[in-house]
């Protein structure tokens, strides 16, 4: 996904903890999905998800209500931004093995 320039600072400030929106985390974590990271280079943003079903995960947020409504609101701050609403043709889910996986001190793969 790429941001707007003049978008930066409002998507950085959405996403910190003390403001993110908890119906969001909670959607989320109904959903399916164990986790989540966003990185920013520049105005581009990575989302790296971890889910036993990402497929199934973003069924879910299609038809949740808050879900959509924030993909709304941050789809106004982007200049590209998949269709997350249809499961989409745009969207690519594949499996991508662990060669290697270090997390608080241990090996998990």
């Amino acid at each position: 996904m790429r941001l707007k320039k003049e978008k930066e600072k409002d998507y950085i400030e959405i996403h910190k903890k003390e403001n993110i929106w908890k119906s969001v985390v909670n959607g989320l974590k109904k959903a399916g999905f164990d986790r989540m990271l966003i990185f920013k280079n520049d105005n581009n943003i990575i989302l790296f998800e971890e889910a036993d079903n990402l497929k199934k995960a973003y069924e879910y947020l299609n038809n949740d209500e808050v879900s959509q409504k924030w993909d709304r609101m941050i789809s106004e701050w982007m200049e590209v931004y998949p269709a997350f609403d249809h499961l989409k043709k745009d969207i690519e889910f594949i499996e991508i093995p662990v060669v290697f996986y270090y997390k608080n001190g241990k090996l998990s793969h």
